[in-house]
């Protein structure tokens, strides 16, 4: 289906609430995957969109905000400037599951005291010495570990 997003108009492959599928290859059940991420993390109104690095750029464009060349290295991202959480990686549940679980963080780290300080000092440091990507890391990787536990029969229709 066609729908106006961001400033313009884009193929969404699945809609949930304000998570969007831009991209064909998203074989998983939206409505499903928001839910059970809900269930171990914050509810939050912050859209999310899986798609390619290159859409993701395209949107941020059509947004007024300059685009970025290293996004085709990134799993996902949490874009503070235009307030979007971007999900590059979905080909199989437990990275994907990982890496909302880390952006996600982010977006939580944001109201956290001496976390949220954190993101104007971690832009002089390299990616693996950043405090807000070291918890982000270890959080997402607790959570995906839950997230396993909980749906260990579901999974299999997932990952076999």
């Amino acid at each position: 289906m066609k729908a106006f997003i961001y400033g313009a108009e884009r193929t969404v492959y699945q809609q949930v609430g304000n998570w969007y599928v831009l991209d064909e290859d998203f074989s998983f059940d939206l409505a499903w995957l928001k839910y059970e991420i809900e269930r171990f993390a914050p509810s939050s109104s912050i859209p999310i969109v899986f798609c390619d690095s290159c859409e993701a750029n395209k949107l941020v464009s059509d947004l007024g905000e300059e685009e970025c060349e290293w996004l085709q290295f990134a799993a996902g991202i949490y874009w503070r400037e235009v307030n979007i959480i971007f999900i590059f990686t979905f080909e199989d549940l437990p990275t994907l599951v990982e890496t909302l679980f880390h952006e996600l963080r982010h977006l939580e780290q944001e109201s956290i005291d001496g976390l949220k300080e954190c993101f104007i000092t971690d832009k002089l440091l390299p990616y693996e010495e950043r405090v807000t990507e070291k918890d982000a890391f270890a959080v997402g990787k607790e959570k995906l570990e839950l997230f396993m536990l909980s749906n260990s029969n579901e999974l299999k229709n997932y990952c076999y």
